[in-house]
């Protein structure tokens, strides 16, 4: 990519809606020309229950947004969430040649596509497929075999699938409001985008988004999305005293379950980042470090530039996070 280019990233809670325009250079750098929120309606724990609320959320955030930007707000990329997001690790093989060649770009993406290529039932579509590694001949964790030599390509994907009625929902309200959507993205891979390092996430990292009716536990490992899980718990349900509540059980033993995993890979221990407007509770972060027994940190913005608060950071980080992929897909 060449020429700067300006999006939007979109961010449809249940509690708020966030969008942000940002100028991205060549070298992935943001910049951020503007950014509104507003409260939502019609949403409950990631889905739309009533579209004519949704989209008058949407459409007012976005009316904002065109009045405060310096730039117009360009292609707009959607997130998407909610407990019928599921992932599912997927391996497919191709043969090369015989005797091996040497393995060119077509190769990699027809390794890609048929890692990809899984039965679903017709009510499913895939939003995204994350690559993982590759493997030749009998030779594992290649992370890029493109010019090596081979008989045999493999490749192992992680394939996040939804509900097809609730994307097209989702592509409706936004229509509705008077937009057209780029593309959707998972909500835990643009937050991953916008908050946890490449580094971080080659060692390991567990990054825990507490919203308002959901807790999604996104776990990175090797550089990119290994799973994750979405727990229907938030700040609605638990309420302030998150202290006594039996609902943070099933959130304990999922974060913990992540870091004995991730421990198990890595030498080093895995970072846990926070984020979401639950994150903002007093006394979360301390609460959760004496509940795991490790370190627990707020998530924080990485490589944006504009005028973002730290608060504005943890409200904005996954429509950020969502400009961020679409810099990602403009290079693949």
């Amino acid at each position: 990519m060449n020429k700067p280019i300006t999006v939007t990233g979109l961010d449809i809670g249940s509690s708020k809606i966030a969008a942000v325009v940002a100028r991205i250079d060549k070298d992935g750098r943001l910049d951020i020309a503007g950014f509104a929120t507003g409260k939502a309606g019609g949403i409950a724990k990631g889905m739309l229950v009533d579209l004519d609320d949704s989209t008058d959320s949407v459409s007012r955030v976005l009316a904002k947004l065109k009045a405060k930007a310096s730039k117009k707000i360009g292609e707009i990329y959607v997130n998407i969430s909610g407990q019928d997001v599921r992932g599912a690790k997927s391996v497919g093989m191709i043969p090369i040649s015989i005797r091996g060649r040497e393995i060119a770009k077509p190769d990699i993406e027809k390794s890609i596509n048929a890692a990809s290529t899984i039965h679903l039932p017709l009510d499913r579509e895939i939003i995204q497929r994350v690559v993982h590694s590759f493997s030749i001949d009998d030779q594992p964790w290649i992370k890029n075999p493109l010019g090596l030599y081979a008989s045999r390509l493999a490749c192992e994907t992680y394939v996040i699938t939804a509900n097809v009625n609730h994307i097209q929902s989702v592509y409706k309200c936004v229509n509705d409001a008077g937009y057209d959507v780029k593309d959707i993205a998972f909500t835990g891979i643009a937050n991953g985008m916008s908050l946890v390092d490449k580094e971080v996430k080659e060692s390991g990292a567990i990054l825990i988004d507490m919203g308002n009716s959901l807790t999604e536990i996104s776990i990175f490992f090797g550089g990119a999305l290994d799973s994750f899980d979405i727990i229907s718990l938030g700040s609605r349900d638990a309420g302030c005293d998150f202290r006594s509540s039996a609902l943070f059980n099933a959130l304990i033993s999922a974060i913990s379950a992540g870091i004995q995993d991730l421990s198990k890979k890595s030498v080093r221990p895995p970072s846990v980042i926070l984020t979401g407007g639950y994150a903002l509770a007093d006394g979360i972060i301390e609460f959760l470090e004496e509940k795991l027994s490790h370190p627990v940190r707020m998530g924080a913005l990485r490589g944006v530039q504009g005028d973002i608060s730290g608060l504005d950071g943890v409200r904005l980080a996954t429509a950020i996070g969502l400009c961020g992929y679409a810099y990602e897909k403009r290079l693949s």
